[in-house]
């Protein structure tokens, strides 16, 4: 019986993609479910081969340190470098966008707490 190895809502394609390659690299025999046309199933990816979930959630688990890795390394080489992108930026490039996006918020903070002012 399928056993659900890693849910797949919000991942970025390429880390799907990285992950079907490293359990095909693997020999391990999977199959992927999308969300449906609604966006209400489950997204997953599926070990058809029990005894074959606890080699592929180990995999998985190395497959996602590396990754974290290697994102903050590039997040901290940004950084030094001075390409990280701030708030500040934002607003020198956007500040209409970034005005109304401040207005929004305070207005659902101010929705939120009516009752409490009543």
């Amino acid at each position: 019986m399928a056993k659900k190895l890693y849910p797949l809502r919000n991942v970025p394609d390429d880390e799907c993609e990285e992950m079907r390659i490293l359990l095909r690299e693997h020999e391990i025999d999977f199959h992927e479910t999308s969300s449906g046309f609604f966006g209400i199933g489950t997204a997953a990816i599926w070990v058809n081969n029990e005894d074959q979930h606890e080699n592929a959630r180990e995999l998985i688990r190395e497959y996602q340190k590396q990754r974290y890795t290697q994102a903050h390394q590039t997040y901290l080489d940004q950084k030094a470098a001075g390409e990280q992108t701030r708030f500040s930026d934002l607003y020198r490039k956007k500040p209409g966008t970034v005005v109304l996006y401040l207005l929004f918020a305070l207005f659902l903070i101010f929705l939120m707490t009516l009752p409490f002012w009543l």
